[in-house]
């Protein structure tokens, strides 16, 4: 190789750097004011499981109807006290589980069907128990709402209905095959 032709080559390579060294600095330009923009991150470094959420003993899927990662922080928060008399407390708790055991069934049949998903008997009961396993939170997290007291127990009775639907139907939505 003649000295001319090594100098080209050297000018190449030293172009090629120099190109190579301005798109990283434009890179790592970008990815800086990107991460100044970015919003914060929730980082979930461990989640504990308490017995009134509910917890599916099946390794294809968890069901959580109406509680997000945020929520679980401050889970043990849910009661507010002197919200509503514990009458009220005790009878949403058994309309809810009567909603549960007759008329929950048949909107699963129906799930079921649509998403061509049959359960069996054993972990259709355990669905059930799963949801009314949830309800003292649920009740107590629909409690906290700026409702009047004349409209609080329709309120809370309703809402947690169309979790439980909702919840359902994003259930099998995430498990059909």
């Amino acid at each position: 190789m003649d000295y001319q032709m090594m100098n080209f080559y050297i000018y190449q390579l030293q172009q090629h750097i120099q190109q190579l060294n301005e798109q990283i600095n434009s890179l790592e330009k970008r990815i800086h004011q990107l991460e100044q923009h970015s919003s914060p991150k929730t980082t979930i470094e461990k989640l504990e499981y308490h017995f009134d959420q509910l917890k599916i003993e099946r390794l294809d899927g968890t069901l959580h109807i109406g509680v997000t990662p945020e929520d679980l922080s401050n889970i043990d928060e849910f009661s507010v006290p002197g919200t509503s008399p514990p009458q009220m407390q005790s009878a949403l708790h058994q309309t809810l589980n009567q909603h549960i055991e007759q008329e929950i069934p048949a909107y699963m049949e129906q799930l079921e069907q649509h998403y061509n998903y049959p359960l069996e008997p054993a972990y259709r009961k355990t669905l059930l128990d799963d949801l009314k396993k949830q309800l003292s939170s649920r009740i107590a997290y629909y409690q906290q709402a700026n409702v009047p007291l004349d409209q609080l127990q329709d309120h809370i009775l309703s809402n947690v209905k169309n979790e439980l639907q909702l919840g359902l139907r994003k259930w099998f939505e995430n498990h059909k095959k």
